[in-house]
């Protein structure tokens, strides 16, 4: 009856490992409800000055064929 107490045991043991991996910190306060077509992450940095206008650039030097 023993081994049987000692592998309930174990049995729990691992079924509470796997539930708490499931609450990593990076996992926390995510949203878990979406609307469809609105973008809901963090707003992008700023780009530094003067890049754009190299983009502008580069971008005048494509063929769009």
């Amino acid at each position: 009856m023993n081994s049987g107490y000692r592998r309930l045991a174990a049995v729990a043991g691992l079924v509470a490992l796997v539930a708490l991996a499931g609450c990593r910190e990076d996992e926390q306060d995510r949203p878990l409800s979406y609307d469809k077509g609105v973008y809901q992450g963090k707003a992008d940095d700023a780009l530094p000055e003067g890049t754009s206008d190299v983009l502008r650039q580069r971008a005048q030097h494509q063929s769009y064929n």
